[in-house]
């Protein structure tokens, strides 16, 4: 039996071809931005593009829609990519949380995309995702202009820095904003993402959902400083009297650090009253006894700014 196929059905079917191609595309460039393409993360790269094409298919949306929440990277996409992806999250949002937490999407913060605060900056008239429009601004613009907010919301004592307890070869050593001083609808200058977007980020792509990685965040927080820039424009770097600033992903990731950190020594603790299990904590921690684990562990709790000395 022969099957005919009208014009309009011929040139519909090579544009939906074409738009799948597209989409698969945009997608992949996404992805390739989000996690890199070095040999060592071509498997990373395969897997994660297989997951979101499950996702797509149970959900119904675009690849890009699924690479974009389940992996993130909003800030890389352009706004007919992001007005794409929006439609996307509003059909995955009728989802059930069960189905959704199966692949791994954070509801909570799924659920914030649909959270637009008002911000009292006139240069910032609309809020998308939780963040301030910049879409006419490039990089280095974007970067400038929400550093020089921070500095103001400093001026006017609605922020302020505060020692770091971190390893510096630098006199005046660093300095860094109080995590929970951070408005949740402050747009950061180094990841353009709020600090709850960018604690799920750390989560994902730094612990890996597991937090059993936690020496993987700590060496995130505390390894080269250097990878923490807090300069913009002509400014290669901040600072606070003497002391060099840390950007605001840096507090955020401290403050991550800090929870893991205080649950873990939690548990250490009540191990070492075990008699069965003091033996093997005593040992995992390098100590020589007892006396001396208490005290690694007290240094760990400083170390993560939730003990004073």
């Amino acid at each position: 039996m022969n099957h005919s196929f009208t014009r309009e059905q011929i040139k519909r079917i090579i544009v939906e071809e074409l738009a799948r191609s597209n989409d698969e595309d945009e997608a992949k460039e996404l992805l390739q931005k989000i996690i890199g393409l070095n040999e060592d993360e071509a498997d990373e790269f395969e897997a994660k593009l297989k997951k979101a094409n499950s996702f797509r298919k149970m959900a119904g949306i675009s690849l890009l829609g699924a690479v974009a929440i389940l992996f993130g990277g909003m800030s890389a996409l352009d706004n007919s990519q992001e007005q794409k992806v929006q439609q996307d999250i509003e059909q995955v949002q009728q989802l059930d949380d069960e189905t959704l937490e199966r692949f791994g999407v954070d509801t909570g913060a799924l659920a914030g995309f649909e959270e637009q605060p008002q911000f009292s900056n006139s240069g910032f008239p609309t809020a998308k995702l939780g963040l301030a429009d910049l879409s006419d601004l490039g990089n280095n613009e974007k970067i400038e202009v929400l550093w020089d907010r921070i500095d103001n919301m400093v001026g006017r004592g609605q922020l302020k820095y505060q020692r770091a307890r971190v390893s510096s070869p630098l006199p005046g050593g660093m300095a860094a904003l109080n995590y929970s001083d951070i408005p949740s609808n402050l747009q950061m200058p180094n990841s353009l993402a709020t600090k709850d977007r960018y604690r799920a980020w750390l989560v994902q792509n730094i612990l890996k959902g597991d937090k059993s990685n936690i020496g993987a965040l700590k060496k995130f927080v505390f390894g080269n400083t250097g990878k923490w820039p807090s300069g913009s424009g002509n400014q290669k770097n901040r600072y606070s009297g003497k002391a060099q600033i840390l950007p605001p992903e840096w507090s955020v990731a401290y403050e991550l650090y800090g929870d893991l950190a205080e649950e873990q020594v939690s548990d250490a603790a009540q191990a070492l009253k075990d008699p069965d299990t003091r033996g093997s904590v005593i040992q995992g921690l390098g100590a020589e006894n007892e006396e001396q684990a208490i005290k690694f562990l007290n240094d760990i709790l400083y170390q993560a700014g939730r003990q004073e000395r």
